[in-house]
């Protein structure tokens, strides 16, 4: 074979990206998603620590949080994590106790970004004093994983942290 024949073969095959891997396109274009799903969570963050009601308007009508509670095993809808929040809201005084960094999440099965967005962070829930309580403070460390429509809308979220025992260890008197 001529030398610059197999020298353009060559160009040629290496430049063709193998089957499922992304190419830069792919990867800048997951990027941009990643940027604007980002700054939608962030605005979700603080609308929650806001105890907004704006916290809403970021989620798609049929936005689901996974089972991820010990002995829970159905989906959350979007109107039953409200209620709760409505109720934690109501409960307690919580503080974000870190700042907001939020990282790129990625496809469980390519390893490429894909973006989803993540995030660790520390909360602080708070107790008021009643007549047969003393007041009390807790903090939990969280790990949240959101997923994204087309719109840009919320539409599952994955929490980890060990909240309902914080919220036993809360209520119990001193």
């Amino acid at each position: 074979m001529r030398p610059d024949v197999c020298f353009s073969l060559i160009v040629l095959l290496s430049s063709c990206a193998p089957q499922g891997e992304a190419t830069t396109s792919d990867v800048e274009a997951a990027y941009a998603r990643f940027e604007r799903n980002a700054e939608t969570a962030r605005q979700l963050i603080l609308d929650f620590d806001a105890e907004s009601d704006a916290a809403l308007a970021h989620f798609a009508d049929s936005a689901i949080w996974t089972p991820t509670r010990f002995g829970q095993t159905d989906t959350v809808p979007l109107e039953q994590a409200w209620a709760g929040w409505k109720r934690a809201w109501a409960a307690y005084d919580m503080a974000l106790l870190s700042d907001i960094v939020l990282l790129p999440g990625v496809d469980p099965v390519t390893n490429q970004v894909d973006g989803s967005v993540r995030v660790y962070f520390d909360w602080a829930y708070t107790r008021a004093a009643t007549d047969s309580m003393a007041g009390k403070t807790l903090q939990v460390s969280l790990y949240e994983a959101w997923e994204f429509d087309a719109d840009g809308k919320i539409w599952m979220t994955q929490l980890y942290g060990d909240i309902g025992a914080m919220l036993a260890a809360l209520q119990e008197a001193e």
